[in-house]
């Protein structure tokens, strides 16, 4: 069976528009916190939040135009003609969130028009595309099961390319939850640092062009990373909390080790889900350790810089682990300053420049949903 690879890669982040300007401002540890007037003038309590401030679009159709953005961008990398059967997998949480809030306020919306499946659909219509179509809305793990079932669906021989990632445009309706839940933190997202006090919410779009190896050395292409294991779990422990042993994030990483036939003793670099939340990261630590025992790899995160995009948040924090891989660097991870005592592990505060060949992406989702995305490199 041929490697599934990544030929191409288009970001739309709060950090650039991109995948390397998003790199080179995640290198030089640069955050895209800002307070906002307009969250202000709407009264809202938590006015910080990552969003992109160099993309125009209509709101209500936000998150497509990100989507198609990313899209355009990953096509051009591929230096690809896409053939009709190509499929597309598309992760979100909401999808175009502003028009339920204009729903609320008494408009008619048409809900078909507006969700996940709507955002997949834009692609394969702006592409002309006829091959399967595939929404994910796992929350926040939407990105890395979008990823998954490209690859899937590839080896099953289904289709020959896949157009996949996640897309989240900013969500005032998820800003009000999370702020009432006391989730949410106003000097920016520290993952596993001692003085983490919550996330920061976030927008954007990662998408990816995946085929089979054998395809793309055919036709001159360059892989830039193999996907290799989609491990997946539901720990369901509570509505919106991990549960605190980490069972969810460590059955999700064997998972995936099993599936690709390797040992946790193999991975060189953790791209951790990292929210900034107290019992999150605590949960996440201790799967780090049940499955690393005496050999942690080093550990980064990118929601420091970029926030939480939700159902886009994984695809994102993929385009970073590509760029790693392809690069064989390791970013810092911004907003880590300060060792927690009780989490007692690292993270990454300055670019590290190692020989990478196996990384894994970690994302949890609300409802105890895991996804653990492996990705082998392409250098030899």
């Amino acid at each position: 069976m041929s490697d599934i690879v990544i030929t191409g890669v288009g970001v739309v982040s709060p950090l650039g528009i991109g995948i390397d300007i998003l790199w080179n401002n995640l290198l030089a540890n640069k955050t895209s916190l800002q307070h906002f007037n307009d969250l202000e003038a709407q009264g809202y309590r938590n006015t910080y939040a990552c969003r992109v401030t160099d993309f125009e679009a209509p709101l209500v159709t936000r998150g497509t135009h990100m989507a198609l953005e990313a899209t355009k961008q990953a096509i051009a990398q591929s230096n690809i003609q896409l053939p009709k059967n190509t499929g597309v997998f598309l992760g979100s949480t909401l999808g175009e969130s502003m028009a339920y809030e204009m729903a609320a306020e008494g408009e008619h919306i048409n809900p078909e028009a507006y969700n996940t499946f709507s955002l997949a659909k834009a692609i394969a219509n702006t592409w002309q595309l006829t091959g399967p179509i595939q929404a994910l809305s796992t929350a926040c793990t939407a990105g890395n099961y979008a990823v998954g079932a490209a690859m899937c669906s590839l080896q099953r021989g289904d289709i020959d390319i896949a157009i996949a990632g996640g897309a989240e445009p900013f969500s005032r309706i998820a800003m009000v939850g999370f702020t009432r839940s006391r989730a949410m933190a106003t000097d920016g997202c520290k993952p596993f640092d001692a003085n983490r006090t919550g996330m920061v919410l976030g927008e954007g779009a990662a998408i990816f062009i995946l085929e089979r190896l054998d395809d793309a050395i055919k036709r001159g292409a360059t892989p830039l990373a193999s996907v290799y294991a989609l491990g997946l779990s539901c720990d369901a422990y509570h509505p919106t909390s991990p549960h605190p042993d980490g069972r969810g994030l460590t059955n999700a990483m064997n998972a995936a080790f099993k599936k690709a036939n390797i040992h946790a003793d193999d991975i060189d670099w953790v791209n951790i889900h990292g929210s900034g939340t107290r019992v999150s990261d605590a949960a996440e630590s201790i799967a780090l350790k049940n499955i690393f025992k005496n050999n942690m790899p080093l550990l980064s995160g990118s929601k420091g810089a970029i926030g939480h995009a939700l159902g886009a948040a994984s695809a994102l924090e993929l385009a970073v682990c590509v760029k790693g891989i392809a690069t064989q660097t390791i970013p810092p991870t911004p907003g880590y300053t300060t060792r927690d005592a009780d989490i007692a592990l690292d993270c990454t505060t300055q670019p590290v420049q190692k020989k990478i060949k196996w990384v894994i992406n970690n994302a949890s989702a609300f409802g105890g949903l895991n996804a653990s995305l492996l990705l082998g490199s392409c250098i030899h």
